[in-house]
């Protein structure tokens, strides 16, 4: 699987935790699969463990989990643009930006 169609994917599915599990399982083998997209693979991976291990077990709101869900798809779509456009200043800059709109964010996960 490439870091695109785990994108597709996720976007697809329910914003509950047991797509955030899936995403982190799709994002470990692209890791190993896919060299050229394993530093982007290892952010939205660790964003994704941070999630289930801090939710799992929690009864969430919908727009909580609708909310979160939409920002890691966000984060996720700005690195497949930079990843589709085969640049690695572009991926470069795309990786800063995902971590500095996480490092402003509110901390959810």
């Amino acid at each position: 699987m490439k870091f695109s169609e785990m994108v597709a994917e996720f976007r697809a599915t329910l914003p509950g935790t047991e797509s955030f599990k899936r995403a982190r399982r799709n994002c470990l083998g692209i890791i190993t699969s896919h060299p050229d997209q394993a530093a982007a693979a290892f952010l939205i991976a660790g964003f994704c463990r941070s999630y289930v291990v801090l939710y799992e077990e929690e009864a969430l709101d919908l727009d909580f989990a609708k909310r979160n869900h939409s920002l890691i798809l966000e984060y996720m779509l700005i690195l497949d643009e930079a990843l589709s456009a085969h640049d690695v200043i572009k991926v470069h800059d795309a990786l800063n930006k995902v971590v500095s709109e996480y490092s402003v964010g509110d901390g959810a996960f």
